[in-house]
């Protein structure tokens, strides 16, 4: 029963996407446990509002016991993105990491549970994504340069609407989700580099260095950052719907 105790907080959301205080308002505790959210309750999505800021706000390492772990939410790894790649010159960006979720906060919460279809949107105050960067020229891969980059967005929301569905698993009903429309608005953001490494004959060629660095690259990161960042919400929602059947997330209340 240990494994459940903050299950319910965890469920209600995931991986994604300041200033909110942590309480837990949004759901009944009964000593180390939790009702949930009750399905047929008016106050449904408030309570999902409250249950979501408060996982946010409490559990960003993944850890929910000695026992029981997740992937983590802050810092959120993230897969190994192509930038660029042209005749001429390819970039990457590896071992990336995103830090900065435990700040956002969700603004609005819709859902209708017969249907299991829900929409979050969530303020994101500031996000940096950060990991190695590599430029290398094709025909010539000994010309290259090496550097650190950070990739930071601010004042910056994010959107998701989730379609879910039912299965049986050992004689218990669990819910999965798919994210069936992802949309963003990104305030300002930045692309930095914090030291260049450079080998080979690479001042005969800096300046096609320079350009794929310059303008070309901030859209390819946004767009990866946030295919990627969609990819891991559905895939951290549905481990955290895993830990416990349906009826603890969502119980009907006569």
């Amino acid at each position: 029963m240990d494994d459940y105790r903050w299950v319910v907080p965890l469920a209600l959301l995931l991986a994604v996407s300041v200033g909110v205080p942590a309480s837990g308002a949004g759901f009944i505790r009964i000593g180390y446990e939790a009702t949930g959210c009750s399905r047929n309750s008016p106050t449904l999505n408030k309570c999902m509002e409250r249950a979501i800021q408060y996982y946010i706000s409490y559990m960003y390492s993944g850890t929910i016991n000695d026992r029981t772990a997740v992937s983590s939410l802050d810092p959120l790894a993230l897969p190994d993105a192509t930038l660029i790649e042209n005749d001429d010159v390819v970039s990457t960006f590896t071992n990336r990491q995103t830090t900065g979720f435990r700040n956002m906060y969700i603004t609005d919460v819709r859902s209708d549970i017969t249907r299991l279809e829900f929409y979050f949107k969530f303020h994101i105050a500031a996000i940096d994504t950060r990991g190695p960067y590599h430029a290398r020229l094709l025909a010539r891969p000994e010309i290259a340069e090496w550097s650190q980059m950070t990739y930071s967005i601010r004042n910056s929301s994010i959107q998701v609407q989730l379609k879910g569905y039912n299965y049986d698993s050992d004689g218990r009903v669990y819910l999965k989700v798919n994210v069936t429309d992802w949309s963003q608005q990104i305030g300002d953001h930045t692309v930095g580099f914090r030291w260049f490494t450079m080998s080979g004959n690479y001042s005969q060629f800096s300046d096609q260095f320079e350009q794929i660095r310059g303008r070309d690259i901030l859209p390819v990161v946004e767009r990866d950052l946030m295919h990627s960042l969609q990819d891991r919400f559905q895939h951290l929602l549905n481990e955290i719907l895993r830990l416990a059947p349906f009826e603890r997330f969502f119980p009907t209340v006569y």
